[in-house]
């Protein structure tokens, strides 16, 4: 039986899934791409820990465990990062959908030394 391999750990910010899809396949107006990077989501005064699992320069999806009323503004925090005015669009089976109610160029500073290995450096607007 072959020995596994043991993989170096991969920091949260650096975990990038390259296959996620685009926007060919819906109407959305930035393309969309995987990732799993530790956040928390500010409501009012209470902060809540959550997982952002796609990102584009329009809005992410979040894993949270508390469900957010649609139309709620939230202030979505990326550690080392910043943060992002958001709005929740829709909220489904622990995730939550999150418009972002800034332009795309604020989200282009934001991850700019990432924008290549996201797929978001090419002009999506």
């Amino acid at each position: 039986m072959p020995k596994a391999k043991i993989k170096k750990p991969v920091k949260a910010a650096d975990a990038v899934d390259l296959t996620a899809c685009d926007n060919s396949e819906d109407n959305r107006d930035f393309r969309r791409r995987s990732v799993l990077w530790p956040a928390k989501i500010l409501v009012g005064a209470h902060e809540f820990s959550c997982q952002i699992w796609n990102l584009s320069l329009g809005g992410a999806r979040v894993r949270i465990d508390i469900p957010i009323q649609d139309g709620t503004d939230v202030m979505l925090l990326v550690p080392e990062r910043g943060e992002v005015k958001a709005r929740v669009a829709w909220s489904a089976n622990g995730s939550s959908g999150l418009d972002f109610l800034v332009g795309s160029d604020v989200i282009k500073r934001m991850f700019k030394d990432r924008l290549h290995i996201l797929g978001l450096d090419a002009k999506d607007e």
